[in-house]
């Protein structure tokens, strides 16, 4: 994860001599008033993440009652960023409630996916290593009032993003720390996990406070080792390698569906670019489109429990 400079700094310096009054007032008494546009940044910043909080909780809550078809482009690129190879998957798709504790909040969104084709052709099974698993859309727990103590958040500016007026929030983790590379041996080959500090860019519906657009990115990049491989009985040299972008971009639109007739928020593009330098593939793209939304039932059936005789 990533982190970013405040742009509270700059602010408060702004308004030094504005509330130049009101500190003085605050010596006297003891206290330490901040200065008063600073505090009414703090207010409204505080407002619109509330606000934001529970759109979030209300396009979560929605999510787990809809299904969707997935269209999975996975690409490896080229030096100029332009695809070299490309595989397509299809997938028929529903979220659901994991559960994380016994604590009703503490849960994540998990993905279901049916593979429906590969490359036009029907198939119903892939290889682990074509498999979509931790290319998800974001859930954007980060912004439920119980995760958002652990990111610093602050109002990048005001724009217009198609076609409606947006706020733009930027956010970094608040405990930093260097980055780092898990490794995992898989029957074939090596995966590996990253965890690197990360600047956000959330961009919010200033009249419903839709989440519209999210986006991640690399607050800058990194070099790491890779293990001693196995490569025919025998270990292979490990390798410096350079993690030069890990780029994340998601939209998110309003979607209407019947029976209730209801709008409600989904996503409709995301995008995945990385970037290792020095790595056997050192450049691929995935992006995933949806589509298809309708209303998904599960089938529930109840065994009555009859007395013993």
């Amino acid at each position: 994860m990533n982190r970013g400079d405040v742009t509270r700094a700059v602010l408060l310096g702004l308004t030094l001599l504005a509330g130049a009054g009101a500190g003085a007032r605050a010596q006297e008494t003891g206290a330490q008033a901040p200065p008063p546009a600073a505090a009414a940044y703090d207010e409204r910043l505080t407002l619109i993440l509330d606000r934001v909080g529970e759109s979030v909780a209300r396009y979560h809550s929605e999510l787990f009652r809809i299904a969707f078809t997935e269209t999975l482009r996975r690409e490896e690129l080229r030096e100029d960023m332009t695809a070299k190879r490309s595989k397509e998957f299809v997938f028929d798709t529903i979220v659901e409630r994991e559960a994380l504790s016994a604590d009703e909040e503490d849960y994540y969104p998990k993905v279901v996916r049916r593979l429906r084709t590969v490359d036009g052709r029907p198939k119903k099974s892939v290889s682990r290593e074509d498999a979509a698993a931790g290319v998800a859309v974001s859930s954007l727990a980060m912004l439920l009032p119980q995760h958002r103590e652990r990111y610093v958040f602050s109002l990048d500016g005001e724009e217009t993003f198609e076609g409606r007026r947006v706020h733009r929030l930027r956010a970094v983790w608040r405990e930093q720390s260097p980055p780092r590379v898990v490794w995992k041996r898989r029957l074939v080959g090596m995966s590996f996990g990253v965890f690197a500090p990360a600047v956000y860019l959330v961009r919010v519906d200033a009249e419903n406070y839709d989440v519209l657009s999210f986006e991640s990115r690399l607050a800058e990049p990194f070099e790491f080792e890779s293990p001693r491989t196995f490569g025919f009985g025998r270990l292979g040299p490990s390798r410096r390698l350079r993690y030069a972008a890990r780029d994340y971009y998601a939209r998110f639109r309003r979607e209407r569906f019947k029976d209730p007739e209801q709008t409600l928020l989904v996503p409709v593009r995301a995008e995945w670019v990385n970037v290792i330098e020095g790595a056997g593939k050192p450049r691929q793209r995935d992006t995933l489109a949806f589509s298809n939304y309708r209303r998904y039932h599960s089938d529930v059936k109840v065994i009555e429990e009859q007395d013993p005789e």
